[in-house]
């Protein structure tokens, strides 16, 4: 039998904190071995982030990444909860755009969120510990970014700290101001939120029907554009949660997955580290 892995989304604080000390100063973060993975994902903030996720292999194993927008670290990888290296900013681009380069092409990558996640952990340099400094800055590529964009989705996320890392608080744009609807979003977002890897397909449905659906080989993506989070689901049970949606990324704003001289022809879960080239010298 395939072997089963699950993404658990982070929908995560907005404020950079430090992770072992909440009073550190703004906009930077020291990640040690004795850092939470969990802990140290929420406190990245949108616009620092490209994505965010956690991979649960059958065997019980954790893989947790985080990719991010600037400085000299492109990402940070986490093995069952602990720091485990770093990605440099041309392996973690390519990694994004390998991933979504499959999913444009219609085989959505977390089909085969295993063998990426392997790959991932072979590509990072171990490092015992990250210092990480956040410029406050937006790139289009950010999630900040991503939910912002009217092309994308027309809602902005604001994520509450808490006890649950997958409860989420969306504040709608000035264009759907209802309080009525923002109230039902709200509610939505929060049950949808609690909603993890193992969890039935009928339970996902019972909280919401799919705004979207897609057929793949391995079974369906069950779709929410409004808040910008998807589900795959097998077998009758959620085997993923991602967050931004690469599918909504692949059918409203493909060219977020361009990244300049890439070997596309390498974007696989095992040679995509190879899809990096360097720039032509003029």
């Amino acid at each position: 039998m395939r072997t089963v892995t699950a993404i658990t989304l982070f929908l995560l604080a907005s404020t950079a904190v430090r992770a072992e000390e909440p009073e550190s100063r703004p906009g930077s973060l020291q990640i040690t071995a004795q850092s939470d993975a969990r802990t140290v994902i929420r406190s990245i903030p949108e616009e620092a982030a490209t994505e965010r996720f956690e991979v649960l292999t059958s065997n019980g194993g954790t893989v947790s990444y985080v990719g991010l927008t600037d400085g000299p670290t492109g990402g940070v990888v986490f093995k069952d909860g602990k720091l485990y290296g770093t990605l440099t900013r041309a392996q973690a681009e390519a990694f994004y755009s390998c991933r979504g380069y499959a999913t444009a092409r219609h085989h959505y990558w977390a089909q085969e969120a295993g063998r990426w996640a392997d790959s991932l952990v072979r590509a990072a340099q171990p490092a015992p510990e990250v210092a990480l400094q956040f410029s406050g800055q937006s790139t289009m590529k950010s999630i900040k970014a991503v939910l912002e964009n009217p092309a994308i989705g027309q809602v902005k996320a604001l994520v509450e700290m808490g006890t649950n890392p997958f409860k989420v608080v969306k504040v709608l744009s000035k264009a759907r101001s209802d309080h009525r609807q923002r109230e039902f979003d709200e509610d939505m977002l929060e049950e949808l939120g609690e909603l993890v890897p193992g969890d039935s397909e009928q339970r996902l449905a019972d909280v919401l029907r799919p705004q979207d659906l897609t057929f793949l080989e391995q079974g369906i993506v069950m779709a929410y554009p409004r808040y910008s989070v998807e589900f795959l689901v097998n077998d009758g049970k959620i085997q993923a949660l991602q967050q931004p949606s690469f599918l909504q990324i692949a059918r409203a704003k493909p060219a977020l997955f361009y990244a300049p001289n890439t070997l596309w022809s390498s974007c696989t879960p095992e040679k995509w580290v190879e899809a990096v080239r360097a720039v032509p010298r003029g």
